[in-house]
């Protein structure tokens, strides 16, 4: 499932992330269709590979609303942390680690 968190202030103005609960080929591929459709650029994605990845894109406010205009999910915090975990599990299980 693709999900947008609360916007937070960073670097001047106001953001948010793009994501999926799920981090194998299959559910990043998902990720990333649904950013081409949003309109994000391909800049706006990050793929932190050490420590626990959390791929997702960063969004503005009005790309936001555009997401979940389209169907993503809001995320509270705790929805955002479910994600995380999920996602992680998810990935594990398609490499089998």
């Amino acid at each position: 499932m693709i999900g947008v968190d609360e916007l937070f202030p960073a670097k001047g103005r106001l953001w948010c992330h793009l994501m999926c609960d799920d981090y194998s080929p299959e559910g990043l591929a998902e990720l990333h269709q649904f950013a081409r459709r949003l309109g994000a650029p391909e800049r706006a994605f990050h793929d932190p590979q050490r420590g626990q990845p959390r791929p997702h894109y960063d969004l503005t406010p009005e790309l936001r609303e555009k997401a979940l205009a389209m169907g993503a999910n809001p995320l509270s915090q705790a929805d955002l942390i479910a994600y995380l975990k999920r996602g992680r599990e998810r990935r594990k299980e398609a490499l089998g680690e």
